[in-house]
């Protein structure tokens, strides 16, 4: 072998040169570097944003008036809300029944006003991390699409995760796109898009104040008849009407009020036309008030779903006078005119109340009361 130091000189140049390679290379980088931090300066110092906010709709302020359709798509559901020529709102998979016209306002107006203010990532394949995934492709993202009353698409739009720590004035942030584009934005606005259909249904119902309510007679599932009542609209407490079964006491002298104040806050949860629920075997409650109007209720349950009809009456020659010392109440003017509203309202339709007020309106005699002697077992039917 040869081990002459005449052998290792070759080597020498081409390190040199391997040196003043990297040196050349570094000293590029450092200045690139520097450049852009230049730039970044130089772009904070003058106050220039790295993305100028746009809206993401342009021109849907001016044809905001145009919008008669509001189509939601996610991967559990889809629907429609529409609007009539009579100009009403509807939902036609409900079969038609009457839209909330405020969740339809503030849906078109607050993507009228919403707002792109950074670019995002334009990957395919993230899309359902930020949940922009298509709907209809089992994504978890949400697809709204406004349209005109010729079909026109007005404007449309997947809406997805919140992004945290974006949000500013009130205003929250969330990662949205286009549905023909891969690009992402986080938008800035106050759109929530209501993906459940039931929560789009005017919630307008029955709303009886306390101090109306004189009478509940109530015809339960199973045990008599009964009812309670009270003298005076300002009576705090409801009595029972019937006689006590021997050996039986109310549970708490407030026990009655439970069910004559069944109806206050009365709400409900979903809707169906009357003639596709069977009210066979239906439970009754009747309600009357000081001033003459009356509430007639059927209940069923289906399926652990309480559903009822109303029906509503008034007899005018009700006025009682207002309580001494009493300067205003809630007692009802014109009874016929609430009474007709009322009828025009629910005529032809059943509702699913929630459980709790099913169960209250159909509760028997005997949950009201205990064995003489013995302590309240388990809570009242009172919900005040």
């Amino acid at each position: 072998m040869n081990t002459s130091p005449a052998a290792a000189r070759p080597v020498v140049p081409v390190l040199k040169r391997r040196l003043r390679a990297l040196t050349h290379l570094a000293v590029v980088t450092s200045f690139a570097v520097l450049l852009a931090a230049i730039t970044i300066w130089q772009r904070a110092s003058t106050g220039e944003p790295e993305f100028k906010p746009e809206p993401v709709f342009a021109t849907l302020r001016a044809r905001a008036e145009e919008v008669a359709t509001i189509r939601v798509e996610t991967k559990a559901q889809a629907f429609n809300i529409t609007r009539t020529a009579q100009g009403a709102w509807v939902l036609p998979d409900k079969s038609g029944y009457r839209a909330d016209f405020n969740s339809v306002r503030r849906t078109i107006l607050s993507l009228v006003d919403l707002q792109l203010v950074e670019r995002r990532t334009a990957r395919a394949d993230w899309h359902e991390r930020l949940g922009l995934g298509l709907p209809k492709k089992g994504g978890s993202g949400t697809l709204v699409t406004l349209k005109d009353g010729k079909g026109e698409v007005l404007a449309t739009l997947i809406t997805g995760a919140s992004v945290e720590g974006a949000s500013a004035g009130g205003r929250q942030a969330l990662y949205v796109r286009r549905p023909e584009q891969n690009q992402t934005f986080v938008a800035r606005g106050t759109l929530d898009i209501e993906s459940e259909q039931a929560r789009w249904l005017d919630q307008t119902f029955i709303d009886l104040a306390r101090d109306r309510v004189k009478t509940a007679a109530m015809k339960p599932f199973k045990g008599r008849p009964y009812s309670v009542t009270r003298a005076k609209p300002e009576d705090e407490n409801f009595v029972l009407v019937e006689a006590i079964p021997p050996g039986r006491v109310l549970r708490s002298e407030a026990e009655p009020n439970g069910i004559g104040n069944a109806l206050l806050g009365m709400s409900f949860d979903d809707v169906q036309p009357l003639s596709k629920v069977d009210f066979a075997g239906a439970a009754q409650a009747a309600f009357a008030t000081f001033d003459g109007l009356s509430l007639s209720l059927s209940l069923i349950e289906k399926e652990r779903d309480f559903w009822i009809t109303i029906t509503a009456a008034a007899d005018p020659s009700l006025k009682p006078p207002t309580p001494p010392g009493v300067t205003s109440s809630k007692l009802k003017p014109d009874v016929a005119k609430e009474a007709k509203e009322i009828n025009a309202l629910v005529a032809g339709w059943a509702y699913k109340i929630p459980r709790y007020k099913g169960t209250l309106l159909t509760a028997p005699l005997e949950d009201l009361l205990k064995p003489v002697g013995a302590p309240p077992a388990g809570p009242t039917v009172d919900s005040n």
